[in-house]
């Protein structure tokens, strides 16, 4: 054989080797085009898209009760838009909003489930109600629809079942006086009001003016209010306590006006019906303007302060709603049952310096009418322990007293180069008191001074404690002494003009009280103020009779 015919006969090495290398080349390329072809068709198939379009209308068909419209095929019919209706009508306006989490779709990209989160918020600022769902989707010959289930209402719901969101009220906070006397706490107590439904429209108004006056309130204010309620209401005009001989008797006549209707209840209330009622003020269901102004904070059947002191503080003493989300079947409320839960957080307690003992002989002495007025204060830490007014009226604070003379300012006017205005400041008459109720402090225009009893009493005090600060009410603020005070000069000057007016003229009989030497300044008629060792006291009385009297009696009361 020659040489050429063996060597094509027995390839040699690098030839061998020239042909593997191309087969794997081949075979590469073809792999890549092959796999890129698979994905080519995967991207132009892929149906996660559509079937994620599908979902989100589903989504707002839920939203919208709108189940028919086709985002959820044939599997939704009448009566299932019926059962979500009746499901949620306990929800009221409240609506969810729902995103699609995820999407995943079988092989063959004709079925899939996609996961969406429905975030119910309750109330504002407070943990939403969370539910995950999943939804199964179905692609057919006019793209793809969801697939109705009642799970995705809320999970867990049986047939029948229906929602509801409850809102839990907080237990109000407490007014606690001096010596952790309770002056407002919950109480056992009864709402009187007209049931519209019991009492022909013709005669609503007749029964709500005799309403009112059963319950002394206003009977124009209490007919327009029952006017401007719907058919159904229940307008409430009283809430006295369940026990008491006056609310027995308001009761009593309550009761026999056509239409009205008593309620069991559980209300904040103080000592007595009069007791403080000016400072410490009422509670009641918020009005339409209260919810107007709260910005959403406050709803319909919100207890609220409606003056006073409770509505000053009415934050701190309300507390913070909550509100339960259950599940009950039809028409069995009863059977219901929790599906979540956010607590309310009671009102914190409102810590005052009113004291109670105080209170009650102010109040005794100036009786149940006219305009009279006493106040007491401490002059060693500046606490408020009496502000007493006449029922119904705000005297202690608002009244304006025309003094010909009063040693505190009078005094301080002499010697402070602005006169009347330097002196006024510089007993702290000025700006805002800062007791939670608004309080008229002094005027000087035109050259006159006037001043409320509570002016009076603050004065005298920073003349008891030889320096200048307001009075405080509130526990936890102590007003500190103001830099350009009263001078220890000025304090000597007004105190021997004090117990001068008091060993001459209509002051004397207060000249003989036990203790220490009283110091007092006043007409005697209508208005007097006294320094009686850490205690100074204002009385007014518009009779201009018996001022002294009273301060007389009050002072020895409290011997």
């Amino acid at each position: 054989m020659s040489e050429r015919a063996s060597s094509s006969a027995h390839p040699g090495p690098a030839r061998t080797r020239r042909g593997r290398v191309g087969w794997l080349v081949c075979g590469l390329v073809l792999a890549l085009a092959l796999g890129g072809g698979f994905v080519a068709w995967r991207a132009v198939t892929d149906q996660t898209a559509p079937a994620r379009a599908a979902a989100d209308r589903a989504a707002v068909a839920l939203l919208q009760r709108s189940l028919t419209d086709g985002a959820f095929g044939a599997t939704a019919g009448p009566s299932d838009v019926e059962d979500l209706t009746a499901t949620l009508r306990g929800m009221g306006t409240l609506r969810p909003v729902i995103t699609v989490e995820d999407v995943q779709l079988s092989e063959q990209q004709q079925r899939g489930t996609a996961r969406w989160r429905a975030v119910w918020t309750i109330h504002e600022g407070k943990p939403a109600w969370v539910q995950d769902g999943y939804v199964q989707l179905a692609r057919g010959a006019d793209g793809w629809t969801a697939v109705w289930n009642r799970d995705l209402i809320a999970s867990g719901l049986e047939n029948g079942d229906r929602l509801r969101a409850v809102r839990l009220a907080p237990v109000r906070g407490e007014i606690i006086g001096a010596d952790d006397a309770r002056l407002v706490w919950n109480q056992d107590a009864k709402r009187i009001g007209l049931d519209k439904t019991l009492v022909a429209a013709d005669q609503q108004q007749t029964s709500a003016t005799a309403l009112a006056k059963a319950v002394g309130i206003d009977p124009e204010t209490y007919a327009a209010k029952v006017a401007g309620y719907g058919p159904k209401a229940f307008v409430e005009a009283a809430v006295v306590r369940a026990v008491g001989n006056d609310e027995w008797t308001a009761l009593a006549k309550a009761r026999a006006v056509p239409g009205v209707r008593v309620l069991d209840a559980v209300r904040p209330l103080a000592i007595s019906r009069t007791f403080a009622r000016s400072l410490l003020g009422s509670v009641g269901e918020a009005t339409g303007d209260i919810i107007n102004a709260s910005g959403g904070g406050i709803r319909e059947g919100d207890l609220v302060g409606l003056g006073g002191l409770q509505k000053a503080r009415n934050a701190e003493l309300m507390g913070v709603t909550g509100f339960v989300v259950q599940a009950y079947p039809d028409e069995h409320s009863e059977l219901a049952r929790e599906l979540v839960r956010v607590a309310a957080v009671p009102g914190s307690a409102l810590r005052i310096t009113l004291d109670e003992q105080a209170q009650h002989r102010a109040e005794a002495l100036i009786g149940s009418s006219g305009r009279r007025a006493i106040v007491a204060v401490r002059p060693s830490d500046g606490a408020v322990l009496a502000l007493a007014s006449s029922p119904g009226t705000s005297t202690a604070t608002s009244q304006r007293i025309y003094p010909a003379t009063f040693a505190p300012v009078t005094e301080l006017a002499r010697t402070r180069p602005d006169g009347l205005a330097a002196a006024v400041a510089a007993l702290g008459l000025t700006g805002d008191a800062d007791i939670g109720v608004p309080v008229f402090l002094c005027d000087t225009a035109g050259g006159s001074l006037r001043l409320s009893p509570f002016a009076l009493a603050s004065a005298v005090a920073s003349v008891g404690r030889g320096a200048s600060r307001q009075p405080n009410l509130f526990t936890e603020v102590e007003h500190p002494e103001l830099a350009d005070g009263i001078t220890a000069a000025e304090v000597k000057a007004v105190r021997a003009t004090m117990r001068a007016a008091v060993q001459r003229g209509p002051l004397k009989a207060l000249d003989d009280l036990p203790g220490a030497k009283v110091l007092a300044a006043g007409d005697g008629r209508l208005w007097t103020v006294v320094l009686h060792g850490d205690l100074a006291v204002a009385v007014y009385d518009p009779d201009g009779r018996n001022s002294v009297s009273v301060l007389e009696r009050y002072l020895r009361a409290g011997d």
